[in-house]
């Protein structure tokens, strides 16, 4: 299982390459993420917020008069319990594996550079971690024409320049919260998350890989093992942590097969939040319970906790 892992995880992070771009873009107006300034700690990305009754109202008064209700809150009522039954009923078909899994993570000890490394790391000319596949940020971004901007204005280019290619998130994120999202990552590089679908839910692995973070659905992996595919790849440049304290992040959905859409990536990427950057006691308690003691960790404990819908 471990072996199969570790293939898995090699063979993912050649699909991390993002698009390419050498010129800066003039207009600054932020599209798949809430731009806001950067706050020490804060990850500057937040999932936007959706009105699913709004966006689905035809839809929902379609089903109410279906179901022989008068109002879009009536049909709630009404399915709401069946909804219930069907989201928990999902959990005894994952929590079989949950041991397996744990000691797959627990026994994959991916070589993740701890902060200073990473400092390190990008004060090099090559810029990403070694042997991690990254592109260096120098390849896809004219380094010398920001060299000269704040850290502000920079994240503004990077968030405009990702912002109308689709199947596509970025992100920028300050540096002591990368460093900190690093560390954790160093006693434990793998683990799952909910994530709503339907009336149910289902559940992700994912797992860092030096500067990477691998996403692929539960069922994928226990499908195709180490054929499994990465359904997101998030790519992270550390090459301005120490002139600019941030790291840019960009992040790829799979198109082959588009298991993932943009709102769920975003879902997927704020869970990941969650657990490595977040301090929540109950959530750092399940990180630990999942990779020192197995089984005692709680798929159940982990839907409660984690905010798994947009």
């Amino acid at each position: 299982m471990a072996s199969a892992f570790r293939s898995f995880l090699t063979a993912s992070t050649r699909l991390a390459t993002g698009p390419r771009f050498s010129s800066l873009p003039t207009s600054i107006t932020p599209r798949t993420s809430n731009y806001a300034s950067i706050a020490p700690g804060r990850i500057i990305f937040r999932s936007k917020h959706i009105d699913y009754t709004q966006k689905y109202a035809d839809k929902l008064q379609q089903r109410a008069k279906e179901e022989g209700v008068k109002s879009i809150e009536e049909l709630k009522a009404k399915v709401l319990p069946t909804a219930q039954t069907a989201f928990k009923k999902v959990q005894p078909l994952e929590t079989d594996n949950k041991e397996s899994l744990s000691s797959a993570a627990q026994k994959q000890k991916q070589p993740v550079a701890d902060a200073r490394a990473t400092s390190a790391a990008s004060s090099s000319s090559a810029g990403g971690a070694p042997g991690s596949g990254n592109p260096s940020l120098d390849k896809i971004m004219k380094l010398d024409l920001v060299k000269d901007l704040d850290a502000e204005e920079i994240s503004k280019i990077w968030i405009q320049k990702h912002m109308d290619q689709e199947d596509s998130i970025s992100a920028v994120v300050p540096a002591e919260t990368y460093k900190k999202m690093l560390k954790r990552s160093k006693d434990g590089a793998g683990f799952i998350l909910p994530l709503s679908h339907g009336d149910g839910v289902e559940f992700y692995l994912m797992q860092f890989a030096f500067h990477q973070v691998i996403f692929t659905s539960l069922l994928e992996y226990k499908t195709h093992g180490e054929n499994a595919r990465p359904f997101l790849t998030l790519t992270h440049y550390p090459e301005l942590i120490d002139d600019k304290q941030i790291v840019l992040m960009h992040g790829v959905v799979s198109t082959s097969p588009k298991v993932l859409t943009l709102d769920q990536a975003q879902i997927l990427t704020f869970g990941l939040q969650q657990y490595y950057v977040g301090d929540q006691p109950e959530k750092l308690q399940l990180l630990e319970d999942f990779h020192r003691q197995p089984e005692k960790f709680s798929h159940e404990r982990l839907i409660e906790l984690t905010e798994i819908s947009g």
